[in-house]
């Protein structure tokens, strides 16, 4: 006998009701272990950076501001980090250079009309692009339009359900051309974690390797955005990515100066944090200086010499060992959403006011024309709500909201 739906959405509001009353402060304070994945260490986290030089942009030049950091900090970093427009052509050389240099390569690569891509209208440029990658025969990070949510991208993502095909397009594309040393990273800003914003956008668990986030602290240059510490700007990210199965990368962060010593303090906050959420396996920080809206931000971690002492106490504990042989990529975890290509935005949920557009800042055109160009920050962050939603109660909504349409339906 088949059940009604409104038999099915008592039950589930139930099940969601539960859930609520079970998220109470013992459930809030569980330490969530590290997913297996690939490129994923066996112990402590990457630390890695993108790395500006002060005299310009240039492949050269990035490389010399790369290993004069990593010789004022005293050890290698793990992950560089490199942008490309959507048309770029890469590998460019950095990325082998960063591998014979014990390095692992993140190419953040920007995206295009997702409709389009979907549609096959770039295959020419995207299978050119995976049979490069494989021919690099070690895995590196992937990083394909990050930030998908802000507005400041919206106009080439004409919905989440596009963005979610263009993904999967090109994830194909790239297992067909044999490039199954790319490791997948799909990257909201931090802040949609928050608000639920960033849930519609996955494209599944077969389709990602780890889960990322963007966020930055943009106080006190920002009007209107207060100090917020690593873990406000990151808690709503951990708490809610952790119940993808996958580990969890910050992949772009920021912090400029305040008062003396503050943003030194920041620093050891912030690996006193990531030490306590061991879902975290990588962070990569924004070592540049960016321009937004007539703001010039200096987001560099030699802003003071304090500020520097704070970062390499941040990238100076136990160096994170990579696995020897980097596992297939994970299967779907058990509480991992299946979201629907077609997916749209989950309807009803708490909204955090402020911050439509991306976190990250502005990037201009590189040198060499190979570093894509990225969009600006995002306008004044409003207040945070008292309690952030999980990914697994968004996933619940989502469902309500579907079972309340096919009740109306029939």
């Amino acid at each position: 006998m088949r059940s009604s739906p409104f038999r099915v959405l008592t039950a589930v509001t139930v099940a969601v009701l539960s859930m609520l009353s079970a998220a109470g402060p013992s459930a809030a304070g569980v330490t969530p272990s590290r997913p297996a994945g690939p490129l994923v260490p066996d112990r402590g986290f990457y630390v890695g950076a993108y790395t500006k030089s002060v005299s310009g942009y240039g492949q050269d030049r990035e490389q010399q501001a790369t290993t004069d950091l990593e010789s004022r900090l005293g050890r290698p970093l793990d992950i560089d980090n490199h942008y490309y427009s959507f048309t770029d052509v890469f590998p460019s050389g950095r990325e082998q250079w960063d591998i014979d240099h014990g390095r692992i390569p993140m190419i953040s690569w920007n995206g295009d009309n997702t409709d389009a891509i979907a549609r096959g209208d770039f295959d020419g440029i995207i299978a050119a692009r995976a049979q490069a990658v494989a021919l690099l025969k070690v895995p590196v990070f992937v990083r394909w339009f990050w930030e998908m949510d802000g507005n400041k991208k919206s106009a080439l993502v004409p919905s989440p359900a596009s963005y979610q095909k263009a993904w999967r397009h090109i994830h194909d594309i790239f297992v067909a051309a044999g490039a199954t040393n790319a490791v997948w990273v799909w990257c909201p800003n931090a802040f949609a974690f928050d608000n639920g914003n960033a849930l519609p956008y996955y494209p599944g668990g077969t389709y990602v390797d780890w889960v990322a986030a963007d966020g930055y602290n943009f106080a006190p240059l920002r009007p209107g955005d207060q100090w917020e510490t690593f873990g406000q700007i990151f808690g709503g990210f951990s708490a809610a990515a952790e119940t993808f199965g996958k580990p969890l990368m910050v992949a772009e962060f920021g912090v400029l100066e305040r008062g003396a010593g503050d943003k030194a303090a920041w620093f050891r906050q912030a690996r006193d944090w990531i030490t306590a959420h061991p879902a975290i396996a990588a962070v990569v920080y924004f070592n540049a200086d960016s321009t937004s809206n007539g703001i010039a931000y200096n987001w560099r971690v030699d802003t003071s010499p304090a500020s520097f002492e704070g970062f390499r106490a941040l990238a100076g504990g136990a160096p994170a060992v990579r696995p020897a042989v980097s596992p297939p990529p994970a299967k779907p975890a058990p509480g991992d959403p299946a979201i629907p290509v077609d997916a749209g935005p989950v309807n009803g949920l708490p909204v955090r006011p402020g911050r439509p557009g991306g976190t990250s800042p502005a990037i201009a055109a590189d040198g060499d024309t190979r570093a894509g160009v990225r969009a600006p920050a995002g306008s004044p962050s409003g207040g945070r709500p008292a309690r952030t939603p999980s990914a697994r109660l968004i996933w619940m909504l989502g469902l309500l909201h579907e079972l309340d349409a096919a009740s109306v339906a029939t």
